[in-house]
């Protein structure tokens, strides 16, 4: 009897759920995908509950046939408790995750994974060749900064699975910039598209410099400024704007250089939405840690890579964490 894996993704924007043969075959993934729901603490719960219950039933897949489910989520995450806790994204201080799965699906074995382990987790089955498999790391750049950690072949969690917590590492000890977390200096709150999108707003209050350009885009609409008219108005030479950019990718320069100073990385893999400008962002990363990486970092420089997979790499890394823990792998002990 043919049997299955869950693998769930649950973001700031959207909760995939998705299920596989046990093989994780790429022709075997089936995806469901929606908007993330912030109506109450149950909401995302819910949602990810019904999708897997509709994949089930479309996909003809008996509930008795899945031999578990991984639920990747953005953290941080209680791993003990089943629940997420003062995340500053998803709308509520405490969210319950394991407890109403468990209820609806008794028998079945659920792990939890914050996302960014979990993606890393999907770059390793799915995409990292072999001789970077037990050093890697992955960063998401996106609403906010995440990462997760592959050191000497064992998955980095912590005490309470949220170890790799790189977008708040300080690039900047003495900012009076506030980061969502409460913290000031973050890397998040320079180079996430949070970040860029409130750092072009207060530059732009401040009139010192030129912002022709990202007005013309937003017509004057203060409110359409995000990121990515923030970068399209850098390429088309707005001044604000470029200086912005620039100190996203100044921040990201430290922010890598400081994640190989504490992991010693073989490859460092990026993704998250702001990639879709990665030629603004990866291009002078990767010079940089070619030609002076000793400016951001003593250890010998990593690979700087892009992930594949795109969006759905937390999602592969749910289904992976499974396989995983049901292989006994020793990446997770």
């Amino acid at each position: 009897m043919e049997k299955y894996i869950v693998g769930v993704d649950i973001g700031g924007t959207w909760i995939r759920v998705a299920t596989c043969t046990s093989d994780l075959k790429e022709e075997n993934i089936k995806l469901k995908t929606t908007r993330t729901l912030k109506e109450n603490k149950f909401s995302i719960i819910h949602t990810v509950i019904q999708l897997m219950s509709e994949l089930l039933s479309e996909n003809g897949i008996d509930v008795n046939n899945i031999i578990g489910i991984g639920l990747a989520s953005a953290g941080p995450i209680d791993l003990e408790k089943g629940e997420l806790f003062n995340n500053v994204n998803l709308g509520f201080k405490v969210i319950p995750l394991r407890k109403p799965l468990e209820e609806k699906f008794p028998d079945i074995p659920i792990y939890l994974i914050n996302d960014c382990n979990g993606a890393v987790l999907g770059v390793h089955y799915f995409e990292a060749e072999e001789d970077e498999k037990d050093n890697l790391v992955y960063v998401t750049i996106s609403t906010g900064i995440g990462g997760g950690v592959i050191c000497n072949g064992h998955l980095m969690l912590g005490k309470e699975g949220n170890a790799a917590e790189v977008g708040h590492v300080i690039v900047e000890p003495r900012s009076k910039i506030t980061c969502n977390c409460g913290a000031h200096g973050c890397w998040e709150a320079y180079s996430s598209g949070t970040g860029v999108q409130l750092r072009a707003l207060e530059a732009i209050k401040e009139e010192k410099l030129n912002a022709e350009v990202l007005l013309g885009i937003v017509n004057n609409d203060l409110y359409k400024i995000t990121a990515k008219e923030v970068f399209q108005a850098a390429r088309e030479g707005d001044i604000l704007s470029q200086k912005v950019v620039d100190d996203c990718v100044f921040y990201t320069q430290i922010g890598t250089g400081a994640i190989n100073n504490f992991y010693d990385s073989t490859s460092i893999y990026f993704g998250g939405a702001m990639m879709k400008d990665k030629e603004q962002i990866i291009s002078p990363l990767i010079e940089q840690f070619k030609k002076n990486p000793i400016k951001f970092t003593i250890n010998h420089p990593p690979k700087i890579k892009m992930t594949v997979l795109g969006d759905e790499v937390g999602l592969r890394g749910a289904l992976a964490l499974v396989k995983y823990k049901t292989e006994n792998n020793p990446i997770l002990l």
